[in-house]
């Protein structure tokens, strides 16, 4: 049975209130029982949930009382009805819970060694990314998708293009026998995100700041598009067409699978991760075909090239309106965050940079509401101005 992310984390959630249903329990032991990877995401986010609650009660930080939370949040938890096969993952909850509080008390022995200067003051930011992007079609028009929602936009060739009321954006299949492919490119703004379905019935979810460029109908024997940023892909199978994806130099090929790409102008790497069938990726002479599980790491401009087995869902919870961490530095976390809701984060001290977290949370709250949460987990505070973000340790 597939359960979507956020029901996952609503039925954790309720979990941790001691207000699950007797159906939320089946639910959540059958997502359970599939793999260990889901064992661990349990325990993630149930950590998160414990050392959030543990804390924010306080007033004022204290390790000795918040340790003292978190064994008693765990204590209350073991004592679950013994009915439920879910006390049977407390174990690695625990386990999180403890090595977030041992990075919490460790990160709290940390000098404070920096001053806000007084013109930065704690403020909520209310703004949350949204779908929204621009339709750039072939004769140069900008179209502007947010404002022009359920409505046709019709190419030169014919080809309709449904731009539906759930921000989607669809490419009806020509009559017409075409010679020359006619281009579309869909750009995604900072704090944006867009799907569309391409007119062979592969369908994309974009990432913000991202752009794709793709023909409105596919002619040939190939099927390509160029991507700058991150998208999530279900190719349509076509064994007599490949579909192939362009990136910095970087080409992924693929007849029919899910896959995410990441190839952000602004960082090093390009990373291709397999969902579901097999994708051929090629850089600079390099070429590794991927089972599913698996992620390809390209260097930008340079030979270097690794192939790693990883949680797909890191990488992909993001289609699904999650952002998931594991193992992620702050600066990373912060990278993520500043191109969903539109701002830019500065470190006062490098060690702040490398601060680690485990956990997740629903990009359709509020910026300050996960910046809280992160405070809460380790000795780091933000400051607000405007869309600028200090991230430091006042006194």
């Amino acid at each position: 049975m597939n359960f979507s992310k956020e029901h996952i984390i609503d039925l954790i959630a309720s979990y941790h209130q001691n207000a699950i249903s007797d159906e939320g329990i089946k639910h959540l032991e059958n997502w359970l029982a599939e793999n260990e990877t889901n064992a661990e995401e349990f325990a993630n986010y149930l950590a998160l949930l414990k050392e959030s609650g543990a804390i924010s009660s306080l007033t004022e930080i204290k390790t000795q009382e918040a340790w003292s939370k978190i064994i008693g949040a765990v204590s209350v938890a073991k004592k679950q009805p013994k009915n439920s096969k879910l006390h049977y993952w407390l174990p690695y909850a625990a386990a999180v819970i403890v090595m977030c509080v041992i990075g919490y008390l460790m990160v709290y022995q940390v000098e404070k060694d920096y001053n806000f200067d007084g013109n930065y003051n704690f403020a909520e930011i209310s703004t949350i990314g949204s779908k929204k992007a621009v339709l750039i079609l072939n004769n140069g028009n900008a179209v502007n998708l947010e404002e022009n929602l359920d409505s046709v936009i019709a190419e030169v060739d014919g080809t309709l293009i449904q731009n539906d009321a759930s921000n989607a954006l669809t490419y009806k299949k020509s009559s017409s026998l075409q010679s020359k492919l006619i281009y579309n490119q869909i750009n995604i703004p900072r704090g944006g995100e867009y799907s569309l379905t391409l007119a062979d019935g592969t369908k994309v979810w974009l990432n913000s700041e991202s752009s794709l460029k793709y023909p409105v109908q596919f002619i040939g024997e190939i099927r390509k598009v160029e991507l700058t940023g991150e998208a999530y892909f279900e190719v349509a199978h076509n064994k007599s067409k490949p579909f192939i994806i362009e990136s910095h130099g970087t080409e992924v090929k693929v007849l029919g699978t899910k896959f995410n790409v990441s190839a952000y102008n602004d960082e090093e790497d390009i990373t291709t991760t397999l969902v579901e069938g097999s994708v051929q990726v090629s850089s600079l002479g390099n070429s590794e075909l991927l089972e599913p599980g698996y992620q390809a790491v390209v260097k930008r401009g340079s030979n270097q090239f690794q192939v790693n087995k990883v949680n797909v869902d890191l990488y992909t919870s993001w289609i699904n309106g999650v952002f998931q961490f594991k193992n992620q530095s702050l600066e990373e976390i912060c990278h993520q965050l500043s191109r969903w809701y539109n701002v830019e984060f500065f470190f006062t001290e490098n060690q702040y940079r490398n601060l680690r977290f485990a956990g997740a949370a629903k990009k359709d709250r509020s910026l300050d509401f996960t910046l809280e949460i992160i405070e809460k987990m380790a000795d780091v505070k933000f400051a607000v101005k405007g869309d600028k973000i200090i991230v430091g340790k006042p006194n």
